[in-house]
């Protein structure tokens, strides 16, 4: 079971790959209960929100409109979306929610869920990465 605090400790250290990309956290925009956790990334553009749902054991992954350093989602006037749904609709991506990676008995359930939104961005998330003014828009 993947517990808030192993959430808190792993998740950034895998996610270094995003700050090497040029994002970097922003824990203003990240939230803590006792059943939820999000971990947030920013560039200029764009921002990638990890979430983990401690009841249901799952970690998500959002792509996120950023302006003058504010987060914009859809009901904000801005646009948000998981970032597996984006690629499909506008990068017309057909592959794998976790894009090269396979399931492998060595890793736990974390980080095969941390390195499969990794290798899907990774495999297809390059306009998101690009982090340009207009990706979102």
């Amino acid at each position: 079971m993947i517990s808030i605090e192993e959430f808190k400790e792993l998740a950034p250290k895998k996610l270094m790959w995003l700050v090497e990309k040029g994002f970097r956290r922003t824990e203003d925009f990240e939230k803590t209960s006792t059943t939820m956790a999000t971990l947030v990334y920013c560039g200029e553009n764009v921002a990638f929100e990890f979430s983990l749902d401690v009841r249901d054991q799952c970690v998500d992954a959002e792509v996120i409109q950023v302006k003058d350093g504010r987060l914009l989602r859809n009901w904000d006037g801005g646009y948000s979306s998981d970032i597996y749904n984006y690629l499909v609709k506008y990068e017309g991506y057909r592959g794998r929610p976790t894009g090269t990676l396979t399931k492998s008995p060595e890793l736990s359930e974390l980080d095969w869920a941390i390195d499969g939104w990794i290798s899907l961005l990774d495999t297809a998330g390059s306009t998101l990465l690009s982090d340009h003014s207009g990706t979102l828009s």
